[in-house]
């Protein structure tokens, strides 16, 4: 009996053995630069159709077409150039809502960036994750419950209530890229500061405030694109007003071809501008440091002030972004929603099948940007290719700052009926319009991973015999397994929140956020409110989730 389990046991043996023998074979084998410039080539190829194709599609559009785009804005036979003066004054409105959110934003995410950061209270961080919320709500319903939120109070849709809702939803970029900055940043300067008896606002003044330059700017900038391309809440906020998003959302459904690609294109150029001015002025700007007063900045320092201060930015916190960003829910409580779900319509049918739809497409996004996220990744750390890897690296931010609008209508146009003609409105346009915008959310969070991580332990495999593939297998793979579970719900959020690019491309097909829009647009508030509720209680789950995966990671 003891002979026969030992025989079992060195059979077993053996057997492994000659699987991982086949294992390390076939990573080997699949290890040989050919493989590796195979895969780097499929990898460029997919993030240039996908990302800088419609990009470039459009403007060479706008430049081929130039007669008919003169003629059909600036010289129409019917209406001269009311549409190149509709486009202006949507420009116009956009700008100044804009420059107004970020302003109200930036008042408000300063002291609101230091308490999260500097202060430890009970519920810090069920506060610092609410903060995040209206990153991650589709901002359909994310805008109607701003709408219930004010309508109390007689605000009627128009540009005030756009400026509230954009105020909400572009308030946790500029605190991000604060917090970022802050917690990064060593106390020691400041800790030295206050010992040589500088009061606390010479201290910010001198010393925090330079060291937050960047997190300020490039969340001003970021913040200010967001609003520029807001379309979902934007949509049931705007009443008669239009946006340059909404512009471009009814010019494509009246088939408007020139005039959507005319303003689409001038958003796209402005957005991208935008983006390269956060490298230069986070590298070049800095602010005056010049004389202090001394007895001035003591008395704004007093602990009494600095606690009336505290209280409210609290205060304008929870009224002005956290309670209209959750009002929806409370009013669940009191609206008869199962009657309208269930009511002869069949409200409750569309509403399942537009979640599946948004479920699936979200899952596919995920799916097809891990394939090719991963290896771009790895080209933009590993690759010494000089300046390829510096346009790669800026181009890949180009679909978080381009309107989500313009960026649906240039896929429309470079992939649609009216360019190569592969894809028809419906389910797959949809998707390959999540997977350009989100591609971004997959791959920066990996990026940060990599760059983080101990090459050391790649480079002594490797020495003792390791392939490429078998290290990659082995050892950098679970080493950034906190940044692909990150980037996977960063992109699931992100595709299921988005509405603005969807409605350019969607047909027939109705995604979540999609829906609420309609029934807003019908009237349909109860069964709004309760679509609207589910995906908010959903998107703080996914919140939730990404920040325990990110304590993880830190530890």
């Amino acid at each position: 009996m003891l002979k026969e389990n030992t025989f079992k046991i060195g059979k077993t043996t053996r057997q492994v053995e000659a699987n991982l023998s086949l294992s390390l074979k076939i990573d080997r084998f699949f290890s040989k630069p050919v493989y590796r410039k195979g895969l780097d080539t499929i990898t460029i190829i997919f993030f240039i159709l996908v990302v800088v194709g419609p990009i470039i599609n459009i403007f060479s559009t706008i430049f081929l077409n130039l007669p008919s785009i003169y003629s059909d804005v600036f010289a129409d036979d019917l209406i001269g150039n009311l549409k190149w003066i509709n486009i202006l004054n949507s420009l116009g409105i956009s700008f100044s809502v804009a420059t107004i959110a970020v302003i109200a934003d930036i008042f408000l995410a300063f002291p609101t960036s230091i308490i999260l950061t500097r202060y430890n209270f009970r519920g810090k961080k069920i506060l610092d994750a609410l903060v995040d919320l209206p990153m991650a709500v589709p901002t359909s319903a994310l805008g109607f419950s701003i709408l219930l939120f004010w309508g109390i109070f007689g605000i009627n849709p128009g540009i005030p209530l756009i400026i509230l809702g954009h105020i909400v939803f572009t308030f946790p970029y500029i605190v991000r890229n604060m917090k970022i900055v802050l917690e990064k940043s060593d106390t020691l300067y400041e800790d030295a500061a206050r010992t040589l008896g500088a009061s606390g606002i010479t201290v910010f003044r001198t010393i925090t405030l330079p060291m937050m330059k960047e997190g300020l700017i490039a969340g001003a900038i970021l913040a200010f694109t967001r609003s520029l391309g807001e379309t979902g809440a934007t949509l049931i906020l705007s009443g008669l007003v239009e946006t340059a998003p909404i512009l471009i959302v009814g010019f494509r459904r009246q088939l408007e071809l020139p005039a959507a690609s005319l303003l689409a294109g001038i958003l796209i150029a402005i957005s991208i501008a935008l983006l390269f001015s956060i490298k230069f002025f986070t590298r070049r700007g800095n602010f005056p440091v010049k004389r202090v007063l001394p007895n001035l900045e003591r008395f704004l320092s007093h602990r009494y002030l600095r606690h009336f201060r505290d209280g409210i930015t609290l205060i304008f916190l929870v009224i002005i972004i956290l309670i209209p960003s959750l009002f929806i829910i409370w009013q669940l409580t009191e609206g008869n929603f199962i009657e309208g779900l269930f009511s002869q319509d069949y409200k409750w049918a569309y509403l399942y099948v537009s979640f599946m739809a948004s479920i699936q497409i979200g899952a596919l996004a995920v799916v097809i940007n891990l394939i090719f996220g991963i290896p771009f990744a790895f080209i933009i750390t590993k690759r010494k290719w000089g300046k390829i890897i510096t346009f790669l690296d800026t181009m890949l931010d180009v679909p978080i700052a381009i309107p989500s609008a313009a960026l649906g209508f240039a896929i429309f146009l470079f992939w649609g009926p009216a360019g190569l003609g592969l894809f028809q409105p419906g389910f797959f346009m949809i998707l390959f319009v999540h997977v350009t915008f989100s591609f971004p959310y997959m791959v920066r969070p990996i990026i940060g991973v990599l760059e983080s991580s101990n090459v050391g332990v790649e480079e002594a495999a490797r020495t003792l015999g390791a392939s490429n593939l078998t290290v990659f297998r082995k050892i950098t793979l679970p080493s950034i397994k906190q940044g692909i579970i990150a980037g996977c719900i960063m992109v699931f959020t992100r595709s299921l929140g988005e509405t603005g690019a969807t409605i350019v491309v969607m047909g027939s097909i109705r995604t979540i956020p999609v829906l609420i829009v309609d029934w807003v647009e019908a009237n349909a508030y109860s069964s709004a409110i309760f679509a609207s509720t589910v995906v908010i209680i959903f998107s703080a789950f996914l919140i939730f989730a990404l920040r325990a995966v990110r304590r993880r990671g830190g530890k």
